[in-house]
């Protein structure tokens, strides 16, 4: 009998208990940013231990009801205590199986199971809310790094470009502009040109003078996404896509674009954005974004 009284009492005490552990594994992996075999190991037995003792629950949930309904007690007996049971399943089971079916006059003293459940009720409330708080914090954070932005201008100071925080200037070469994202491997070179100087005339002109440019040397250079030409009320930005490698370097997505200023329309920023195709389409907004921020110093 004893033994029967603890097989009904443990699964309660063990069900809470996983439950109350779940706020702990939310910090490790939202918080703490950990990322490990031992975690992802202990996050896989933690579930199947859950389905387990849920599991148990519902069996021992469905045999009770059986034996109340199979009972001689009276109809408004029977209503309660399946209500009950179902509700407060972790709590009512155990004494309800040592009251009404071991008949155990005693089974008030065996109430003592409750307090375990309620300390379990107690570690998940604080562990909730110690994870709420962390997260907000981090919440705030992001905010607040979302929010930044840095912006850079050209060598002849003629046009200037926003960027999201990450991203740095960098001096290289003959680039009017060099701005790197390490942490999401975006790069952005700009030239200036004054038209009047040079042989090319249109956006077209530039972009066709770039392609050839940026297609040196590769092995394969494919279209990704055809020639867009995207009319904002101060500028007008052509721009087209290809997918590029060259023997040492992996496939890699090359926005090539014009941007004109409509205030300035003798003044073209040539620009070339470079990231891998994986990156392009999880940052395709942040990229166009750069693009759309593009505007005249001054």
């Amino acid at each position: 009998m004893k033994k029967n009284r603890v097989l009904f009492i443990l699964p309660s005490i063990l069900y809470l208990l996983l439950i109350s552990i779940y706020p702990i594994f939310k910090i490790l992996i939202d918080v703490k940013k950990i990322e490990n075999t031992y975690l992802s190991i202990g996050c896989v037995v933690y579930l199947l231990l859950y389905i387990i003792m849920f599991l148990s629950i519902i069996t021992e949930l469905i045999y009770l009801l059986k034996a109340l309904y199979k009972s001689e007690k009276r109809i408004i007996f029977k209503i309660i205590w399946t209500l009950l049971l179902v509700v407060f399943n972790v709590f009512t089971i155990p004494y309800f199986y040592i009251k009404y079916v071991l008949n155990d006059k005693k089974a008030f003293i065996s109430l003592i199971y409750i307090i375990p459940l309620l300390m379990s009720i107690g570690i998940f409330f604080y562990g909730s809310h110690v994870y709420n708080e962390a997260l907000e914090k981090i919440n705030i954070e992001r905010k607040k790094i979302e929010d930044e932005r840095n912006i850079y201008s050209t060598k002849d100071n003629i046009f200037s470009v926003t960027f999201r925080h990450g991203y740095a200037l960098n001096d290289v070469g003959e680039y009017d502009m060099y701005v790197i994202n390490k942490e999401k491997n975006i790069v952005f070179t700009a030239f200036s040109y004054n038209i009047d100087r040079y042989e090319q005339k249109s956006s077209d002109d530039f972009i066709n003078k770039g392609i050839n440019d940026v297609q040196k040397g590769k092995e394969k250079f494919d279209i990704y996404k055809d020639k867009e030409v995207i009319d904002l009320e101060d500028k007008t930005i052509t721009t087209i896509s290809y997918l590029g490698k060259t023997k040492e370097s992996s496939l890699c997505l090359y926005k090539i674009s014009a941007v004109v200023l409509k205030s300035k329309p003798n003044y073209l920023l040539y620009v070339v954005e470079v990231t891998t195709e994986k990156n392009y389409k999880r940052y395709e907004n942040e990229i166009n974004e750069i693009l759309e921020g593009i505007k005249l110093n001054g």
